[in-house]
């Protein structure tokens, strides 16, 4: 069996329907998800339009619709990410295709997109989400107490996290992160002066093409200590301008920076 997420695309609408309003997976939703095709298919198109701030994503088994996922930023300054709508469709439960497909979608938010944290909610109700939650790695953090009324009473919700150095990234990616970070705030607030801070003495640096930006990241990967991006510019954070390449010799400052593109 192999399980894959990708990004939900105008095609999938009517599945996500589908989905969303079978009899064994509506009452676990929240009161206010996205039910009809109209709503389901303007979350699909942000979806596509913000990639870095909103996401809905298909689970696939052996390229078979089984499931659905998503997130939407809560925090952009702290990096933080709320997940939520994870949905199976019953005739693929049992096998545990959740938790292999959240590993995925958490490297993907973390590596791939820069998040810091990965945070949700779940209703008290809901014994086997939250088991899947401790499964994958997810941290219980606490209890909203009767906070949602759902099926005629008021219900708890359990909240988990998770934050990036908890999972199995490379420090250098998780450098890389942290970083552009840093460039994005300065890039926010004009004022640069701990840019230096970040690199070693010495460092190689040929970082002209950043500018003044606000940076996203699409795809990261590392290979031989040295890690490479392909980056975007966040007022149009849909479209690839280049790629970043850093290495560190110690995981906390770098000692190479070289960005390509424009």
């Amino acid at each position: 069996m192999s399980v894959s997420i990708r990004r939900a695309n105008a095609d999938d609408v009517d599945f996500f329907v589908a989905l969303v309003l079978h009899g064994d997976v509506e009452p676990f939703l929240g009161a206010v998800s996205a039910k009809d095709r109209g709503a389901v298919a303007a979350e699909i198109e942000r979806s596509e339009c913000e990639p870095h701030d909103f996401g809905r994503f298909l689970i696939e088994v052996d390229s078979e619709r089984a499931g659905a996922m998503g997130f939407e930023l809560a925090n952009r300054r702290s990096r933080v990410a709320h997940l939520e709508r994870l949905a199976v469709h019953p005739s693929f439960r049992g096998r545990r295709l959740a938790d292999e497909a959240a590993r995925q979608f958490q490297l993907h938010l973390v590596r791939d997109l820069g998040f810091h944290r990965l945070q949700l909610e779940i209703y008290g109700f809901n014994e086997r989400a939250i088991a899947h939650a401790e499964r994958a790695g997810f941290v219980r953090e606490g209890v909203r107490r009767r906070a949602y009324w759902r099926h005629g009473g008021w219900t708890d919700a359990v909240l988990f996290g998770l934050v990036a150095d908890e999972l199995d990234v490379p420090a250098n990616i998780l450098l890389l992160h942290d970083y552009l970070r840093a460039h994005n705030e300065a890039a926010r607030s004009g004022v640069w002066d701990s840019s230096r801070d970040w690199f070693a003495e010495e460092a190689e640096l040929a970082v002209g093409a950043l500018d003044a930006d606000e940076v996203v990241t699409f795809a990261v990967g590392e290979a031989d200590g040295e890690v490479s991006a392909d980056y975007g510019l966040r007022r149009n954070p849909t479209v690839v301008v280049g790629r970043l390449l850093l290495r560190s010799a110690d995981g906390r400052t770098i000692s190479r920076l070289v960005v390509s593109g424009s």
